[in-house]
């Protein structure tokens, strides 16, 4: 989730205990507690790599959030001078744990298990960005500061109406997955694992992925469409402008064209591997060995040999919209002996 709505979360939450030991600074807990795990931001500073391995880490680690919470909370009565470590806790503690709750419910991965276990969990519930999720908490939020005296059950309400939301979107969860497995099944193919991830602006559009022992397969469902979406000019897509802050909106607006019923989904096939001797090789270096430990859906080729370089590029499918992105993307270059001379992640079409 991003790192405004867990900072809003926090101070709902905070506003919804009130207690009445530290009020108003308990509010100004839950905002500092909601926003400390994505702290972790800073290792983008050195470089993507470093940031993709260990952000959603050791911030984010269920193990260590007792003790987050009390680091906070002891800041919070040397600063506000209110000996009320207690009242300060509990409010740090359960915005900590609804921190990793929220970016558990997307399908980026958290480790939270860290540091005794790498594996990074999603539930594939919700966008990273969710306007609608973001509502729920911002409407009530600006209602409850003005009318203060019902600040609280204001606040309540609010967590009240986003857990039913949360639900609503595991219901379309599990009919996403219902139709991706029925895809599934009528593959003449070994399948490895599938998933449903949730797309932005609607709980009622998903990806769909089957991966196979060759192949992975992706389709997009809106549970809201009805036939087939018009199609689009090839043109368009090629002179797309897709940077900046705008740019967002204008990819989602493209994506209108990407989406079935879930009668019609149409899927295409990605080549884990094309079979290279080159992409075998780029395999069995660490840097293909990281990305594949990031990556869900990591498909590989060879896209450039020549003047003795051969260039390797890897894809995450899970962050694939065709024809619209492809971030991260990371390339390995080898010389003829098999050496890497150069590696990196691919930045606009350039390498980082």
């Amino acid at each position: 989730m991003d790192s405004l709505t867990h900072t809003l979360t926090g101070a709902v939450i905070g506003k919804a205990i009130e207690d009445e030991e530290v009020k108003p600074w308990g509010t100004a807990a839950g905002l500092v507690a909601g926003f400390f795990p994505d702290m972790d931001f800073v290792l983008g500073l050195i470089n993507p790599q470093f940031y993709l391995k260990y952000h959603r880490d050791f911030t984010h680690s269920f193990l260590l959030l007792p003790f987050y919470a009390l680091l906070l909370s002891w800041l919070f009565t040397k600063i506000t001078r209110r000996p009320h470590l207690w009242s300060y806790y509990k409010i740090c503690l359960l915005v900590l744990i609804s921190h990793v709750l929220l970016d558990l419910f997307t399908s980026y991965g958290t480790m939270v298990f860290a540091p005794f276990s790498d594996h990074r969990y999603a539930w594939d519930l919700t966008f990273i960005v969710d306007l609608i999720f973001s509502g729920i908490l911002f409407i009530p939020w600006i209602i409850s500061l003005l009318w203060r005296k019902r600040a609280a059950w204001i606040c309540r309400g609010s967590l009240m109406l986003l857990t039913v939301y949360i639900l609503f979107c595991a219901v379309q969860h599990h009919r996403a997955m219902s139709t991706t497995r029925q895809f599934a099944a009528n593959l003449n193919e070994e399948v490895i694992k599938i998933a449903s991830l949730p797309q932005p602006l609607s709980p009622f559009r998903w990806s769909n992925y089957v991966e196979t022992q060759e192949n992975v397969y992706q389709g997009f469902v809106d549970f809201l469409a009805k036939g087939s979406p018009a199609q689009k000019n090839p043109g368009t897509e090629a002179d797309f402008d897709g940077s900046g802050f705008f740019g967002r909106f204008r990819r989602w607006k493209l994506m209108e064209g990407r989406y079935h019923s879930a009668s019609s989904i149409r899927y295409s096939s990605y080549q884990k591997n094309d079979g290279s001797p080159w992409v075998k090789r780029a395999m069995t270096t660490e840097g293909a060995k990281f990305y594949y430990w990031f990556a869900r859906f990591p498909v590989a080729k060879l896209v450039n040999s020549s003047n003795g370089t051969h260039r390797i590029e890897f894809t995450d499918v899970r962050f694939f919209l065709p024809g619209i992105r492809m971030p991260f993307s990371y390339y390995i270059e080898l010389d003829d002996a098999g050496n890497v001379s150069s590696e990196g992640f691919v930045q606009n079409g350039k390498r980082s």
